[in-house]
C-alpha cells in the first residue's frame, strides 16, 4: 500500500443546517442528493457534485461530545476535513501511523454509505483526513 495511490473523494464540512448550507453550495452550481441519517455514528450527511469541482460532504453531527460539534463551535460551518479512497483501509492506517497521523479510532463501516469503511487521522502539518475503503 502506498497513500500516494488514494485517490481525492470529497471535502467535509461541519454544518449546523444541512438545508440551509446545502441550498448555498446549490446557488453555486452543486447538485444535493438526498440526506441520510447514520444511527451509529449519531450524524446527518449529505454528497454534493458539481461537475469539474470537489465533492462537498456536508456534515451534522448530533453527539454534543464529538470532533465536529467542537469544531463548529468554534468556527461554524467550515471545512474540516479531506476525504480519500483507498482500496486498503488498514494498510493505509498502518503506513499513515508510521508516517505520525494519528488515528482518531479505528475503521468503522458507515450504514448511510452501504457499509463502506471510514477511519478519520490528524497530522499537525495538514489537518484531519478521512479515509473511505
Amino acid at each position: 500500500m502506498n497513500i500516494a495511490n488514494c485517490t481525492f473523494h470529497h471535502i467535509g464540512y461541519t454544518v449546523d443546517d444541512i438545508e440551509a448550507s446545502a441550498k448555498e453550495f446549490e446557488q453555486w452550481g452543486y447538485t444535493v442528493a438526498e440526506t441520510v441519517h447514520d444511527e451509529a455514528l449519531t450524524v446527518d450527511l449529505c454528497y454534493l457534485k458539481k461537475a469539474g469541482a470537489p465533492d462537498v460532504e456536508l456534515v451534522h453531527q448530533h453527539n454534543p461530545a464529538s470532533l465536529e460539534i467542537h469544531l463548529f463551535r468554534q468556527n461554524g460551518v467550515c471545512p474540516y476535513h479531506l476525504g480519500f479512497e483507498t482500496v486498503d483501509i488498514d494498510a493505509a492506517t498502518a503506513e499513515l501511523e508510521t508516517m505520525g497521523y494519528k488515528r482518531l479510532f479505528d475503521p468503522v463501516p458507515v450504514a448511510a454509505l452501504g457499509g463502506t469503511r471510514i477511519c478519520y487521522y490528524r497530522h499537525p502539518d495538514i489537518g484531519y483526513i478521512e479515509l473511505l475503503e
